[in-house]
Formats: structure tokens, sequence, C-alpha cells
């Protein structure tokens, strides 16, 4: 029962974590500082999920939930930040028009964990289906 606790508090944890890299991403984007916030996304990430983002980029695509999952496991709400993170940073790089291939690699990732969350979830999300369909037309 002590590891099933320490395992919830774990994963409470990274949610915390991911909120707090969301929400200075969100507040960084809004300023036009979102380089700053890139460099803060990837050291927390680097902290909590040994995953820098370039190295997120790199995971094939067909195992990138398992290899998420694998490494820690990510709640659905942890998915989902996560995604929101990684499709911050794509719509960073558009805005930007530079690196299109990396831009490419981070809709990618995001658009496998949004669908990964749709087959998954109990819970409709129509935020989900609209970052889904933004994602498809930038690629």
């Amino acid at each position: 029962m002590e590891q099933e606790d320490y395992i919830k508090r774990q994963i409470d944890q990274l949610g915390r974590v991911l909120a707090k890299i969301l929400a200075g991403l969100t507040g960084l984007k809004n300023q036009g500082r979102t380089g700053v916030g890139y460099e803060a996304a990837d050291q927390e990430l680097i902290n909590e999920l040994d995953l820098n983002i370039d190295d997120m980029t790199s995971i094939p695509t067909e195992t990138f939930i398992k290899t998420l999952q694998d490494r820690r496991k990510l709640s659905n709400d942890n998915l989902d930040n996560l995604a929101e993170i990684l499709f911050l940073i794509a719509e960073d790089l558009n805005h930007k028009d530079t690196d299109n291939g990396k831009m490419k690699k981070f809709y990618e990732r995001s658009l496998i964990i949004y669908e990964h969350l749709d087959k998954t979830s109990s819970t409709y999300s129509f935020d989900r289906h609209n970052k889904i369909e933004q994602i498809k037309e930038a690629l």
C-alpha cells in the first residue's frame, strides 16, 4: 500500500511540474518571450522525465507513447499537459517560420498524445479535437 501511495505522489508531482511548465509557456507566449519558456520547459522535463525536448522528437513515433509510459507512469492529465507543451512549442516555431522539420516533429508528437488520449479517455474533449484538427492542418 505504501508503494502505491509513493507512486501516486510521484505522478501528482509530475502533474504539477507539467502544469507549471504549461502555465509558464502560456504566460510567456502572451508576452512574446517563448524562447525563455522553451529553455525552462526543457530543463524541467530533463529533471522530471530524464528527457529533454529534443530527445522527445527523436523517439520513433510508433513507440512514443510506450516510451513515455515506461519512463514514468503518466496519467491522462499529465499526458494532456505534455501534449499541450509540445503543441505550444510547435506553434511558436510555426509563427517564427523557423526549422520546419523540428516544428513538424513537435506537432506529430503532440498529435500522437492527443489521439492516444482520444482513444483511451472516458471523457470527450472539444478542446482536444480542436487541437487535433489544428495540428492536422499545420502538417
